[in-house]
């Protein structure tokens, strides 16, 4: 199969089918971290105190560690378009049953279906399917234009939510409504996955030169996983996710870092915080899935923004004080630019070192389990640490995170180094 976009599909249904995907990934994420954007509602709610509801996070939050490698293996293994709009349809089951039944006790174990359904049954998919709609050379742009997809779900269903809990006149009431309007839309993109996604369960064409039935689809085995765990590529694909994904998760303390630190007004850090969370990721992700795609090299991409990131952190410590508003403003920004460019190129890791598109799953199952984990303990650590030592908490966590990001950048310069070394998997995508 050709390596030219053009070849895998029509740019109308390449389009097509990366919005629908990325509207799949942003529903299915957006009622288990409901909590997020309804935290008192969602509280009143179910009843429960604020550590029941931080271990009803952390419960679902173990599903990265268990979920990711699992649904990797089933996603090579089996017909990844019946999982993914499985994944989508569960979803929105769960979501209606819990409208039905919004007790504690029930959301625990809902809480535990979404894992599967999420980070079971629809990330390793997706990560799959994304990669296999164009030719290595595009992967950086095909990553970038999937987290703006995502972007573009999250701030359409955002408003979405927000418009049937003031129409039910907000509270318990106006959630219930939210959540159930998520569900039902849940459950409509179902279908719409099914047909914008191709499929196919043959290596190549369905019947060769010749007339000969193609190879059947290649079935993960024991030695398969080994070969994944063997592979530094899987430890180094790890790595850069949990570099990026720890820096965005130490971003979200930037809003109370501004007020309770350096004395800016609310009305200031919510407006930056809503630039900073939605209008980037629209403008970040794509520039560096472009740019992975010029330079040749998702890792430089990744170089670029961990030194930056490193920078930045310095300077806010150090003079963050001293700074205008506006040059605040401009430093917050440049952060998260730099942020979702990483993430619109960090999937690229794995063209990059070469990974057989056969293990992609598998293998991007298990650098996940790594790479998401800041949410098993970065919240709960970052917390502590201001509990116990108050604002110099923010010292000791953006510390923290410029170690972080210097891991980073010895990961990626160390893609930098082997990478050339590596042998070129020579399959076709399947």
């Amino acid at each position: 199969m050709s390596n030219k976009m053009s070849d895998k599909m029509s740019n109308a249904r390449l389009i097509t089918t990366v919005l629908v995907m990325g509207a799949c990934w942003s529903i299915c994420y957006l009622i288990p971290f409901i909590q997020y954007v309804f935290y008192d509602p969602f509280q009143q709610l179910l009843g429960c105190s604020n550590a029941q509801l931080g271990l009803l996070m952390t419960v679902y939050g173990f599903g990265n560690l268990y979920g990711c490698p699992i649904g990797g293996w089933i996603a090579d293994r089996y017909n990844y378009k019946i999982i993914y709009a499985g994944s989508v349809l569960m979803n929105g089951i769960l979501g209606i049953i819990f409208v039905l039944n919004p007790t504690y006790s029930a959301a625990m174990f809902i809480w535990v279906g979404f894992s599967v359904a999420s980070l079971i049954m629809n990330y390793p998919s997706h990560i799959k399917i994304i990669r296999s709609l164009v030719g290595d050379e595009n992967q950086g742009k095909i990553f970038g234009f999937n987290e703006t997809s995502v972007g573009i779900g999250n701030i359409i269903f955002n408003a979405f939510m927000m418009f049937l809990f003031a129409k039910f006149l907000e509270g318990t009431g106006g959630l219930k409504a939210a959540i159930l309007g998520l569900s039902v839309l849940s459950i409509l993109l179902c279908f719409a996955a099914w047909f914008v996604i191709p499929y196919t369960n043959k290596s190549k064409e369905q019947v060769k030169a010749g007339g000969e039935p193609a190879p059947e689809k290649h079935r993960m085995g024991v030695a398969d996983y080994k070969n994944i765990l063997k592979n530094p590529a899987t430890w180094l694909i790890a790595l850069s996710i949990f570099s990026i994904y720890s820096f965005q998760t130490t971003m979200s303390y930037f809003t109370p870092y501004f007020t309770d630190v350096l004395g800016a007004t609310v009305a200031f850090t919510g407006v930056v915080a809503i630039i900073r969370s939605y209008g980037m990721t629209l403008v970040g992700a794509p520039i560096g899935g472009m740019l992975t795609d010029k330079i040749g090299s998702a890792s430089k991409v990744l170089m670029g923004a961990q030194i930056t990131g490193i920078i930045c952190l310095v300077l806010i410590m150090v003079i963050g004080r001293a700074l205008p508003e506006a040059a605040l403003i401009a430093l917050t920004l440049l952060i998260a630019l730099v942020v979702f460019m990483a993430r619109g190129s960090y999937y690229a890791v794995i063209t990059e070192l070469k990974v057989p598109k056969k293990y992609t799953a598998a293998t991007i199952g298990i650098a996940a389990a790594i790479g998401f984990s800041p949410d098993m303990f970065q919240f709960l650590l970052f917390g502590n640490l201001l509990d116990k030592f108050g604002n110099v908490g923010y010292t000791y966590m953006f510390t923290y995170q410029i170690v972080v990001l210097f891991i980073g950048l010895i990961t990626a310069f160390t893609v930098l180094k082997i990478k050339h070394k590596i042998p070129a998997a020579g399959e076709e995508v399947a």
